[in-house]
């Protein structure tokens, strides 16, 4: 090679090389977008939290500092190995400013890999999303790990839950000895497939866990947050108030319709984008033009398989066509309400930005959307009463006044609707109705109604619909509760899988091998069916004994939290727990002389009586709880005390310490 060809060589090198390392010094100096370009590794990005985040090879995290929270953060897992990637560089993706880590293959299952880490300056956090593609012409089984590991140990942690699926967790926050928190969110609210949180107590590792079948040719996407806060509190704000729109808004539309552990977000009906306006209103036609302007329709009239609704036009944020034979239109509201049917005008009308007014016929429109309403939330919250159809519609009403006629195993039952968090009309479990109370009982019956007349909630004038029962999937009435306090909570779980949060009530006649003993239900610690003895039943009560034998009433009543009575068969008890029995009449009537020593003049008496009830154990639980309102402040103290010892470790954490022997 001459001295002249070599020189050329270098400056194209040099020329090739120049804009990358520009745009490498362009985002750690100024956190701006790069226009693009490979970048050596280890990257930095610093945030405006004051972490300076480092991003390996494989795409896992480190930061470096005085207050270096992550070790080895994101590292991502399939089938028990990391993914292959011998490429010390990565690349900026000029549209979004993603680090890209493209072209990995995992070792096992021969799925391909792509990790996109968007840098959120603001919010001090990184956002990961791992696009998992199976190039096969067979189905692959991915066990699917995320896993931090955290510098200085962990001092304590706990779990977000989420508050739209009872028993699913969003995040990990933990507590560092170095006073900082390290913030991992693993899913979305509501999501349908979360990543289950794994960690031991006194660990510093966290790993997220998600398995899944990924169908020949096809990909998925898992999406998670890093992020760190200066305490434990503030990082469990920080997930609650997560605005998931927001962290969604900048995810391309197909990577969106690909997420399994986030839900597509409020910007999306199925996997149909919303289309609304920054500045105007938009209409999308069927070629693909748009017009922008302001669409002066004065309300939205639509015949649907429910009835005629009329929309008022500030309430309307959206439409759409949907369907090529026969279309139909569906108005989205500002709740986040779905309405689906035939509007009675045919076109739309806009006011272009010059002035003129013209009618849009509605058969060249593909989509519509209004710009951003002033009072429009960021997310769109269903706690409230809700018609969820099977056509998608999803209608806001007012609570019903009259009770709800469900059959069930236990008889015909009139539910009261303030009782139920929701009927499901689709189950997974049963071939019939689901009812959901809101004390956390669910049981399967059959609605005997055929079709609901409802009334709408927030839109416009008082509107009466008939929704037709073989039309609903879902009819909610409040969002789920919170988890049952099985540590508290009595429950009735039955051979069907319905599981009844209340207390057995009245007298239990059992016929045992030496006599007939009548058992107060109230008494009963646990009841279930001794193992291959047919109906033979083994009760344990509130004092430990234990005696076998066969009830002599086919049936056991059952009080609900909710104040609902249920007949059980005893054929389908599974099993009954109560935690805090009723004790022997004898028993209470000791603890009722013990509890009025609390309040003696002399405190050696009253230290001696809190002694007494904490040797009784558990089984003064209840009793205490019932008289300790009607006791002075003290005795209400030591009350606390008294049961926040005899529950245990848990109770502990929260006892009111008693007060120093006063005079």
């Amino acid at each position: 090679m001459t001295r002249i060809s070599l020189l050329i060589t270098l400056g194209v090198a040099l020329a090739a090389l120049v804009p990358a390392q520009m745009a490498d010094a362009q985002v750690r100096r100024t956190g701006a977008v790069a226009p693009g370009g490979v970048v050596n590794l280890p990257y930095s990005v610093s945030d405006n939290a004051g972490n300076q985040w480092f991003v390996y090879q494989s795409g896992w995290l480190q930061q470096q500092g005085n207050n270096q929270v992550y070790g080895q953060g994101a590292m991502l897992q399939i089938n028990g190995n990391q993914p292959n990637s011998r490429n010390n560089q990565a690349r900026l993706d000029e549209k979004t400013g993603e680090i890209l880590f493209e072209n990995m293959v995992s070792q096992q299952g021969g799925l391909q890999v792509t990790r996109r880490i968007l840098p959120m300056r603001e919010e001090g956090a990184m956002r990961y999303i791992d696009v998992i593609k199976n190039p096969q012409g067979n189905d692959v089984v991915a066990n699917i790990t995320i896993q931090s590991n955290i510098n200085y140990g962990v001092q304590n942690a706990d779990l977000v839950p989420d508050t739209r699926r009872k028993g699913q967790n969003l995040a990990w926050v933990a507590q560092t000895h170095n006073n900082r928190t390290a913030v991992e969110v693993f899913s979305g609210r509501g999501t349908k497939q979360p990543l289950t949180i794994n960690w031991q107590q006194g660990n510093n590792v966290v790993n997220a866990s998600l398995q899944t079948t990924i169908p020949a040719n096809t990909e998925i996407a898992i999406l998670h947050l890093h992020a760190t806060a200066v305490s434990a509190q503030a990082g469990t704000e920080w997930v609650n108030n997560l605005k998931e729109s927001a962290i969604l808004k900048t995810v391309p539309q197909e990577l969106r319709k690909i997420l399994v552990n986030w839900v597509s977000g409020q910007g999306y009906i199925g996997d149909r984008e919303l289309l609304r306006g920054d500045l105007f209103d938009v209409i999308e036609l069927r070629g693909g033009d748009q017009m922008k302007g302001t669409l002066k329709e004065p309300s939205y009239k639509l015949e649907t398989f429910y009835g005629n609704v009329e929309l008022p036009v500030d309430r309307v944020i959206a439409l759409m066509n949907v369907g090529d034979f026969r279309p139909r239109q569906l108005i989205v509201t500002v709740d986040g309400e779905i309405f689906g049917g035939k509007l009675a005008k045919d076109t739309l009308s806009m006011e272009l930005s010059s002035g003129q007014t013209t009618q849009v016929p509605l058969s060249q429109v593909t989509r519509a959307g209004y710009r951003k309403r002033p009072n429009e939330p960021e997310e769109w919250k269903f706690d409230k009463p809700f018609m969820m159809m099977r056509s998608g519609d999803r209608v806001a009403v007012t609570m019903p006044q009259q009770p709800i006629d469900v059959i069930t195993r236990y008889g015909p039952l009139k539910v009261d609707p303030k009782t139920i968090q929701a009927i499901v009309f689709q189950s997974d479990e049963h071939g019939v109705h689901e009812v959901r109370l809101t004390d956390g009982s669910h049981f399967a019956g059959l609605v005997s109604a055929g079709q609901f007349d409802m009334k709408l909630a927030g839109s416009g004038p008082e509107q009466v619909v008939k929704f037709p029962v073989s039309g609903i999937n879902r009819m909610q009435f409040v969002a789920e509760p919170s988890d049952i306090d099985e540590d508290t909570t009595p429950t009735l779980k039955l051979a069907n899988e319905d599981v009844l949060v209340g207390t057995l009530t009245g007298q239990l006649k059992l016929d045992t091998a030496f006599d007939t003993l009548t058992v107060d239900a109230a008494q009963v610690r646990k009841l279930a069916h001794a193992s291959d003895a047919g109906l033979d039943v083994q009760v344990t009560l509130w004092d430990q004994s234990i005696v076998s034998g066969q009830l002599q009433d086919p049936q056991v009543q059952c009080t609900l939290k909710s104040g609902l009575v249920l007949s059980v068969p005893v054929a389908l008890v599974q099993e009954y727990a109560h935690p805090e029995p009723q004790p022997s009449s004898a028993m209470v009537e000791k603890i009722r002389e013990t509890v009025a020593k609390l309040n003696a003049e002399d405190w050696k008496e009253r230290d001696r009586a809190a002694s007494q009830l904490m040797e009784m154990g558990p089984i003064v639980a209840p009793v205490l709880k019932s008289l300790r309102d009607a006791q002075p402040p003290e005795a209400q103290q030591r009350i606390d005390t008294v049961l926040a010892t005899v529950a245990g470790p848990k109770g502990k954490r929260a006892a009111v310490a008693a007060p120093a022997n006063p005079e």
